[in-house]
């Protein structure tokens, strides 16, 4: 497990099932001044009450810990007047996807009248 001071990806969870990424992300962006380097928002369902989560990945801990005391325990009020005590932890996993994509050998195969299994 790693030390708590080298980890800086997050998790806020507990957030309304209507939130919308922009609402998200224009809150963030009022309330904690220092950018991000990555985010991942999963909606929630509000058919199920099933919570939207935000994963944030930041440059160094320091930044995490000032998110958490800025953002932890924010109270998100959606438009029927329920209200959403966000919760900022650490996220469990804390690598982040790499963004680069594969390049496939067999792209164009059929075209060129090959095949890369000969």
């Amino acid at each position: 497990m790693k030390d708590p001071l080298s980890r800086t990806k997050v998790v806020v969870r507990r957030l309304p099932p209507t939130l919308s990424e922009d609402a998200l992300v224009s809150r963030i962006q009022t309330r904690f001044a220092r950018p991000y380097l990555w985010m991942l928002f999963r909606p929630g369902k509000s058919t199920n009450q099933i919570h939207s989560r935000a994963y944030i990945e930041f440059e160094r801990p320091e930044d995490v810990l000032a998110f958490h005391e800025d953002f932890h325990g924010h109270v998100f009020v959606n438009e029927k007047g329920s209200q959403y005590k966000a919760m900022v932890e650490y996220a469990p996993y804390q690598r982040v996807p790499d963004l680069r994509v594969k390049k496939d050998g067999r792209e164009g195969s059929i075209l060129r009248g090959t095949s890369p299994f000969d």
